[in-house]
């Protein structure tokens, strides 16, 4: 199976589709949209999810089958990848996604987060493989919209592990900024 997509959310549709999650009206409307909710800055390398995924890894994943959500389904050793592509060590550009708060300060302000490649990522079940997470903890804590809104997130990756309660990442980024996306 060879993925069709070439649109800046295209990558975190594909990561969603291979692994099973639905996804709202809305996030399949913007995704239909080119053009929308991009950084005005076009000099910014776009980083697509799918870079992140080492060869073996992305061809693991376009030949799993469907999930099966009633528990019955060994999951295939791919969702569990931390591998990673050495050559994103350092590269410095923007990333589509959704943030998860996972640490927040005594005001309510986020001190710890992933980057996931679609809505709902770490509500479903399974999670997105480590190596389709991004870990950040931002210099100074940060205020977040809505848990749907989708941003552009500015800063260096970093392959780095990193677990935790909730998850296990295989990249982390270096935040420089958040970008709403809007329509």
């Amino acid at each position: 199976m060879r993925l069709p997509f070439a649109l800046p959310l295209a990558s975190a549709l594909a990561a969603a589709l291979l692994l099973g999650a639905s996804l709202p009206p809305a996030v399949l409307a913007q995704a239909a949209r080119p053009g929308d909710g991009l950084a005005a800055d076009a000099a910014v390398r776009e980083i697509d999810w799918l870079e992140l995924l080492p060869p073996e890894d992305l061809k693991a994943l376009e030949e799993m089958p469907e999930i099966d959500h009633s528990g019955q389904m060994q999951m295939p050793q791919v969702m569990s990848s931390t591998k990673t592509v050495p050559a994103m060590n350092g590269v410095r550009g923007k990333v589509p996604g959704y943030l998860v708060p996972i640490a927040f300060d005594d005001q309510q302000r986020v001190t710890e987060m992933f980057l996931v490649p679609y809505f709902g990522a770490c509500i479903h079940v399974p999670p997105p493989p480590p190596n389709q997470l991004i870990y950040i903890k931002p210099k100074h804590p940060v205020e977040l919209g809505q848990l749907w809104d989708a941003y552009w997130v500015h800063g260096t990756l970093r392959t780095e592990l990193v677990s935790n309660a909730m998850a296990t990442s295989a990249y982390a980024m270096d935040l420089e900024r958040l970008e709403l996306m809007t329509e």
